[in-house]
């Protein structure tokens, strides 16, 4: 029973970090000026996401951090 308790949450933590670092790659790739934020010029080729700034950008200051992209990406419907 240990085993598999142990198997569980090592596989539960590898899961969540795999989910973070996809989210990390996928917010540095689109952060063309590398300066930690997505702006409108850096969403103009993603209109799917630039089409919902407006909820997603949560200080309403046209830029999306990465705590607003990884919101955004874990609670979108």
């Amino acid at each position: 029973m240990r085993i598999f308790w142990l198997a569980s949450c090592t596989l539960i933590t590898i899961s969540f970090n795999s989910l973070a670092l996809d989210v990390k790659q996928r917010f540095d790739h689109l952060d063309k000026d590398k300066n930690g934020f997505l702006s409108l010029e850096e969403l103009s080729s993603q209109p799917h996401l630039k089409k919902h700034i407006a909820q997603w950008d949560e200080n309403k200051d046209q830029q999306i951090s990465l705590l607003e992209f990884k919101h955004y990406l874990t609670n979108k419907s």
